[in-house]
């Protein structure tokens, strides 16, 4: 059916890369269904993030049992591209801030399309020739420190290859793309040559003048296209409740496709 108000959200998020709708109200239920007009859900690969009754959405935060372990409650202040280790690509995803702290709990966000246009014609045609493995948590960097936790490498999974540019199903645009977390190797490329050239495509993107640091408010929902863009948290120290200053909650969705509103 025809849904105007879905597809006018969709033109904005694809046209900027980043859609913010302030001052939302919602309960668990109303987000998931909000989450569901987008396209199809993914249950993410990490159970022990996902909500009860909600598989495919993912509480983020410091409140929670589980956050007292750095490598859960910081699990993501490292570059990535949600998604970037699956056929098909996560498409969008979407952060609610239920909860947010007196000061810090920011996201850090990269414009890939931005990023590419930048880049020499030299440039630009080695990335679109570089074919890289993807598995979720296998890709290193040692300027980034992450708390390891469970990865694909580990439980055996088959590796995704994607080019390190994407173009756009819908803008048309090209972007960089999955540069960090989960890409380990590059066609052809001995692994240390490899890893090199994913740096170096890494280093260009997250200069200053391709980054915005969003600080959340409560009722904030961040809309990402994961195709032109990589985001990152930032670290945070375990709250001693959810009424703490210090409290950060999130709740996650990610779909894969692209909304029914703009077939309509």
């Amino acid at each position: 059916p025809d849904d105007p108000a879905m597809r006018g959200l969709a033109g904005l998020l694809y046209t900027s890369r980043l859609l913010l709708v302030k001052g939302q109200s919602l309960d668990v239920d109303q987000y998931y269904q909000f989450g569901q007009r987008w396209v199809s859900l993914i249950t993410h690969v990490s159970e022990f993030l996902r909500v009860p009754g909600y598989p495919e959405m993912m509480c983020i935060g410091n409140t929670e049992d589980k956050d007292r372990d750095p490598a859960i409650r910081n699990g993501a202040v490292h570059w990535h591209t949600d998604g970037s280790y699956k056929l098909p690509a996560t498409a969008v995803t979407m952060l609610y801030a239920v909860r947010v702290p007196a000061t810090g709990g920011t996201t850090w966000f990269c414009d890939m399309a931005s990023a590419f246009d930048a880049l020499s014609e030299d440039d630009q045609r080695l990335a679109e020739r570089s074919m890289a493995s993807h598995l979720f948590g296998a890709g290193t960097d040692d300027d980034e420190q992450t708390p390891a936790r469970a990865t694909q490498a580990q439980s055996g999974a088959e590796p995704v290859r994607n080019s390190l540019v994407k173009v756009h199903p819908v803008t048309g645009r090209k972007a960089l793309y999955g540069l960090g977390q989960s890409p380990y190797a590059i066609d052809g490329l001995p692994d240390a040559e490899a890893l090199n050239r994913i740096r170096y495509f890494k280093r260009h993107a997250i200069q200053p003048r391709f980054l915005y640091e969003h600080r959340y408010e409560a009722g904030d929902i961040m809309l990402i296209d994961c195709l032109a863009t990589m985001h990152k948290a930032t670290p945070s120290e375990a709250a001693s409740s959810p009424n703490a200053d210090n409290a950060r909650i999130i709740w996650r969705l990610s779909t894969e496709g692209l909304p029914p509103a703009l077939s309509a």
